[in-house]
């Protein structure tokens, strides 16, 4: 029996971390899986900048063509008309990332200048998704990973993942690995704005 407590004790503490993706991911290195911690979303530097900046030129490791899960088409050019793009990577089936998904869309609500993008990761079903995404009154784009989005979505073995970026497709201000409230939400966007 004290197996057992233990064991639901262990699964209880993981699934409150978030979401183990489903999708192949890279390796994470073992320090960065043990700073995890279920209350706290684990946040990472960004990666270095170039040393040459591109001088406005687009990253073209963030291109991407295709349509919303609505249909409607969308692309990286959307990138250039925002001061912030916010991609959050997440699931359907991820009760942390449809836990905040209000809080997403309330920032996407109270900052016009910050660009957030769902992208649907994992054996997803889109009908599934979209009902999902109604249910919580999100009005932002959502899409399944394509182009540059494609290797993005599998960089975390653990979603919901959240990655920033300027308006030239450059990574900005680290990753973030788990869920967030509105009051992180809100620190993170005001930083990263700043």
């Amino acid at each position: 029996m004290k197996k057992w407590i233990t064991l639901i004790l262990c699964l209880l503490f993981l699934l409150s971390a978030g979401c183990k993706a489903t999708v192949p991911a890279t390796p994470q290195s073992d320090a960065a899986e043990a700073t995890a911690k279920p209350e706290t979303p684990v946040v990472t530097e960004a990666p270095a900048k170039p040393e040459t900046p591109q001088t406005g030129a687009f990253n073209t490791e963030m291109i991407f063509s295709g349509t919303t899960l609505d249909g409607e088409p969308i692309d990286h050019t959307i990138f250039e008309n925002y001061d912030l793009i916010i991609v959050n990577c997440w699931a359907e089936w991820c009760g942390p990332c449809v836990g905040e998904l209000p809080e997403i869309e309330r920032i996407h609500q109270e900052y016009p200048n910050v660009l957030i993008l769902g992208v649907l990761i994992g054996t997803n079903s889109v009908a599934a998704a979209k009902a999902t995404l109604s249910d919580c009154g999100v009005t932002y784009p959502a899409l399944e990973p394509v182009g540059g989005l494609i290797a993005l979505s599998t960089r975390s073995m653990y979603i919901p993942a959240t990655y920033f970026f300027d308006k030239n497709g450059d990574e900005i201000g680290g990753e973030v690995i788990g869920s967030m409230d509105y009051d992180q939400w809100k620190a993170t966007v005001d930083n990263l704005l700043g």
